[in-house]
C-alpha cells in the first residue's frame, strides 16, 4: 500500500535550520552561495529549486518504500505453504509418536504373553518330574515281582530235582527186592509122569508161571508194605507241596499279568504324558517362535518408526532453520525500512 505523499514545506522555519538534513545538503550544494545579495525574486527562485529537488527526493523514497512493501507482502504470503508444510510434519510426527507407543504397548503385550507360557512350563515340569518318580517306583516294583518269580521259579526246580531223586531211589529199592526175591529158594516141580516132551514142556511152563505169579504178588506185597507207610506221607507230602506250589505259581502268574497290565497301562500313560508334553512343548516353541518373529517385526518397525523420527525430525529443524532465516531476512528489511518510514 502507498503511503500518502508528504510534501516538505520550509515557510515559516528559521533559516538557521534548513541546511540541517542531508538530502537538502545534496541539492544545495550545486548552488552558488548567493543568498544574502541577492534580492527577494532570486530567492523566491531559489526556493522554488529546492521545493522541487525535495519532492523528487520524495517520490523516490514513495518508490523506495512502496517496493519494500511490496517484497515484504510477497515474502508474509509466502508463509502459507510453510505453515502447510509446518503443519503437515507436526501431524506426521504426531502419527509416529503414537504408532510408536502402540508399537511399544503390542511389545509388552508380547513380552508379558511370553512370561505367562514360561510360567505355564515352568508349573507343568514338578507334574512331570512326579509321574517320571511313580514310573520308576513301578519298575522298581517289577523288577522285585521278577526277581520272586525267579527264586520261585528256582525252587520248583529243586523240588522236580527231589522229584527225580525220589523216583530214582524208589526205583534202586524195587530193583534191590527184586533181587532179594530172585535169591530165594524155589519149589522144585515133581517130575512129570507123562513121557511125552509136549507134556514136560506145558508143565514146566504152568509150574513157572505160577511160581512168578506168586513171587509177583508176594513182592508187591512185600513193597507195599515196606514202602506204603513212609513213601505214602511224603508223596502226599509232595502232593500237597506241589499244589501249594502251583497255587502260589498260579497266584503268581496272575499277580504278574496284574503286573504287567499295570505296566503296560503306565507305559502307555507315560506315553500319553510325554506325547502331550511334547505337543506343549512344540506348540509353546511354535508360540514362542511366532512371538519372538513378532517382536522381531515390532522392533524392525520401531526402528523404521525411529528412522522415519528423525527423517521428520530433521526436516522440522531445517524448516524451523529455514523460518528463523526467513525471520531474520524480514527483521532485517524491517529495521532497515525504519528510518524511511520515520521520515
Amino acid at each position: 500500500m502507498p503511503l500518502p505523499r508528504r510534501r516538505s514545506s520550509f515557510l515559516g522555519q528559521p533559516s538557521s535550520e534548513r541546511p540541517a538534513t542531508a538530502s537538502c545538503g545534496r541539492t544545495t550544494a550545486a548552488l552558488p552561495p548567493r543568498c544574502s545579495p541577492v534580492p527577494a525574486s532570486g530567492c523566491l527562485m531559489e526556493y522554488r529549486d529546492k521545493v522541487r529537488a525535495l519532492e523528487q527526493l520524495n517520490q523516490q523514497l514513495e518508490e523506495q518504500i512502496r517496493l519494500c512493501l511490496d517484497r515484504k507482502a510477497s515474502s508474509a504470503g509466502a508463509w502459507g505453504p510453510l505453515r502447510k508444510d509446518w503443519e503437515e510434519v507436526y501431524r506426521q510426527v504426531s502419527e509416529a509418536i503414537l504408532d510408536n507407543a502402540r508399537l511399544m504397548l503390542q511389545t509388552e503385550n508380547v513380552q508379558a504373553s511370553a512370561e505367562d507360557f514360561k510360567d505355564r512350563y515352568e508349573n507343568e515340569q514338578p507334574f512331570r518330574k512326579a509321574v517320571e518318580e511313580e514310573i520308576s517306583s513301578l519298575y522298581k516294583v517289577i523288577d522285585d515281582a521278577s526277581l520272586t518269580k525267579a527264586e520261585l521259579e528256582e525252587q520248583m526246580e529243586n523240588m522236580r530235582a527231589e522229584l527225580r531223586n525220589l523216583e530214582h531211589n524208589h526205583e534202586q529199592d524195587v530193583r534191590v527186592l527184586y533181587n532179594q526175591m530172585a535169591g530165594r529158594e524155589v519149589d522144585e516141580p515133581d517130575a512129570p509122569i507123562e513121557t511125552s516132551l509136549d507134556q514136560i514142556l506145558a508143565y514146566i511152563r504152568s509150574h513157572w508161571e505160577k511160581v512168578t505169579e506168586r513171587n509177583r504178588a508176594e513182592t508187591d506185597s512185600y513193597l507195599e508194605c515196606k514202602v506204603r507207610a513212609p513213601e505214602e506221607e511224603h508223596v502226599e507230602a509232595l502232593k500237597a507241596e506241589c499244589n501249594d506250589t502251583g497255587c502260589k505259581i498260579q497266584s503268581l502268574q496272575a499277580e504278574t499279568e496284574s503286573i504287567r497290565a499295570l505296566k503296560r497301562g503306565l507305559e502307555n500313560s507315560l506315553g500319553d504324558a510325554r506325547h502331550w508334553h511334547d505337543m506343549e512343548v512344540q506348540n509353546l516353541a511354535s508360540v514362542v517362535a511366532k512371538l519372538e518373529a513378532e517382536l522381531g517385526d515390532v522392533h524392525g518397525e520401531i526402528e523404521q518408526q525411529r528412522r522415519d523420527y528423525d527423517t521428520l525430525l530433521s526436516n522440522k529443524q531445517r524448516l524451523e532453520q529455514e523460518i528463523g532465516m526467513y525471520h531474520g531476512i524480514l527483521d532485517g528489511e524491517e529495521s532497515r525500512f525504519k528510518p524511511a518510514e520515520m521520515l
